[in-house]
């Protein structure tokens, strides 16, 4: 009897042994459970964390986009500006903004063209609001040239020039005035004339790399057409309305509108949208008419006076359809009729002036003043634009 009590007090060791062995098994796959767990939500909240950091790095970058389209250097010092304006005075001056949720970015600009402010490289990063994850996106941009094939004289037409009214064409840079495909009739007027530079200036031929600094003289006038003056040209009436378009702008006039136009507007609401237009490529679509506008200075320009050269930044603006001119407007920069034009008032253009019908000049006065400079400043008012390998995120 006493042998069988002792073997079933020993029989519950087995069943001990047992109830062990599954806690301890249940509480191994309790704690690989919890660790599992955990490191799934830190694998969740590093991604929640690391796409917060790329979204402020892509805010970052917008910002710096849209920032440019005014100008890398709204402070005129030479160099790129921070893109954050902390004070609203219209000009950056932070490189950090701090973001919706705490989470961070900060933007560099580098200029890449020596100067030039026409390729630079954008570098943002982006920080999550702990700062446990940083993400960083580079690109450059270059600016999309909208006038790579400017003419070599103040007035191009492929029609004809009448002038009835009178008319001053200025080029102090050259001896080439009007570019024409058809007749050139400078009327009856006296003060009509062409001007070229004059070779008996002290500093020619070197005056003519500087704008506005050789003197002129009379070339063209109401009796005899100068060899300044080139009418008939072949070479211009044989394009058609496209043709002469692209031959200046180097794309159509669709691919153009589309890519490179900064204020898209219509012929009616032309004159509004282009008074005080600064580096803009401005298309009007359809007949216009302007009377007293400034386009291309900062501050309106009257008379006869002239718009100071730290205020000048020239637009380009293009009418799809005639345009009908008068009072006293002011233009620094490149228009381009596709149509005819029609004169009236005292209309003064610097930079050049391109007609795809006929250049007509009523009973005001014409004044068109050649300036290289002005030109060369048109290449670097296009869009911004990504070239090919210009972005890249790590």
């Amino acid at each position: 009897m006493n042998l069988n009590v002792s073997r079933h007090k020993q029989g519950g060791v087995a069943t001990l042994l047992f109830s062990v062995t599954i806690l301890f098994l249940v509480s191994l796959v309790s704690v690989y459970t919890s660790r599992a767990i955990i490191f799934d939500q830190k694998i969740a909240n590093n991604d929640v964390r690391q796409k917060h950091a790329f979204e402020a790095a892509e805010a970052g970058m917008s910002s710096a986009k849209a920032y440019l389209r005014s100008g890398a250097d709204q402070d005129d010092d030479g160099v790129p500006d921070p893109v954050f304006d902390t004070n609203a005075d219209g000009v950056g001056d932070a490189l950090t903004a701090t973001l919706g949720g705490g989470h961070t970015t900060t933007v560099t600009i580098t200029d890449l063209s020596a100067g030039g402010m026409n390729e630079l490289r954008i570098d943002s990063q982006g920080v999550s609001d702990d700062a446990s994850a940083r993400v960083n996106v580079s690109t450059v941009v270059t600016k999309l040239d909208p006038l790579p094939n400017a003419p070599g004289s103040p007035l191009t037409t492929r029609g004809s020039v009448v002038i009835n009214g009178s008319a001053t064409v200025h080029n102090p840079q050259g001896h080439s005035t009007i570019w024409s495909g058809g007749d050139i009739d400078l009327g009856s007027n006296n003060s009509t004339a062409t001007n070229i530079a004059d070779p008996v200036d002290a500093n020619y031929p070197i005056c003519m790399e500087t704008p506005m600094t050789c003197s002129t003289v009379k070339s063209s006038n109401k009796v005899i057409i100068g060899l300044d003056a080139i009418e008939h040209d072949s070479s211009l009436s044989n394009m058609n309305g496209d043709e002469f378009f692209t031959n200046f702008f180097g794309i159509s006039p669709e691919s153009f509108r589309d890519s490179l136009v900064t204020i898209d507007t219509t012929g009616a609401n032309a004159a509004a949208d282009a008074h005080l237009a600064t580096n803009e490529v401005i298309w009007a679509d359809g007949n216009a008419s302007l009377s007293g506008v400034t386009v291309g200075c900062t501050s309106a320009v009257t008379g006869n006076n002239t718009c100071p050269v730290g205020d000048q930044k020239p637009s380009i603006l293009v009418v799809d359809g005639d345009l009908t001119i008068s009072g006293t407007p002011h233009f620094y920069g490149a228009v381009f009729v596709t149509g005819d034009i029609n004169l009236s008032g005292n209309s003064t253009f610097h930079g050049v002036l391109i007609v795809s019908g006929d250049n007509n000049v009523g009973g005001g006065s014409l004044d068109v003043w050649f300036n290289t400079d002005i030109i060369s400043s048109l290449r670097t008012i296009g869009p911004l634009s990504v070239p090919a390998g210009g972005w890249k995120d790590f």
